[in-house]
This record gives C-alpha cells, structure tokens and sequence, in this order.
C-alpha cells in the first residue's frame, strides 16, 4: 500500500522534468557542463560535509570523555568522603563502648 502511495509522485516529478526538458531543449545542452559542475560541488560540498561531522564528533567525543572524567572525580571524591565518615563513626562508636565497658566495668566492682 506504501509503494502505490509513493509511486504516483515520483511519475509525476519524471513527468514534469520531461515536460521541461521538452519546453527547453538548448538549455539543457547549454547546461550541461553547469550540471557537471553542479554534480562537482555536491561531491566536493559532501567531502566537506565529512570533515564537519569528523569534527563534530570528535568535539562530542572530547565534550564526554571530560564528562566521564568529571564524573569519576566526583565518584572517586564521595567514596574517599564515605570512608572518613566511616572512620569517624567507628572511632566515635569505639569511643561510646568504651566507656559503657568502664561503666560495666565499675558497676560490677561495686556489686
């Protein structure tokens, strides 16, 4: 169904370049070095094109590499923040058994 929907426009557009070539035959021998030079400036326009979307990929390459690395940075930031936190729990946490071992400890010598 897609394919009888898509052949009718492309007759027509055959149809009307068919009509034009007719209406003007000696501009088309006249232009068709231009066509020539024409089809030369595509090729050259997508020989530019490559370079442009090299660059613009290298530039999204870069651009998220320097993203990663931010990212690791940060990661690598938070754990050494996590393990001081950690450190500084367990030594408090040691600090408060401590002394309820010396509590006991005295508790038991009264007894």
């Amino acid at each position: 169904v897609a394919e009888k929907k898509s052949d009718p426009p492309r007759q027509d557009a055959s149809e009307q370049a068919g009509t034009s070539r007719a209406k003007q035959p000696e501009q088309i021998v006249e232009d068709s070095p231009a066509q020539g030079a024409h089809k030369r400036q595509r090729s050259d326009d997508a020989s530019g094109e490559a370079p442009d979307l090299q660059g613009q990929l290298i530039e999204i390459l870069d651009r998220s590499s320097r993203m990663v690395a931010a990212q690791l940075e940060a990661q690598n930031i938070n754990c050494q923040l996590d393990r001081e936190q950690r450190k500084d729990q367990v030594s408090s946490l040691l600090g408060v058994l401590g002394k309820v071992a010396d509590a006991l400890y005295r508790i038991a010598d009264k007894m």
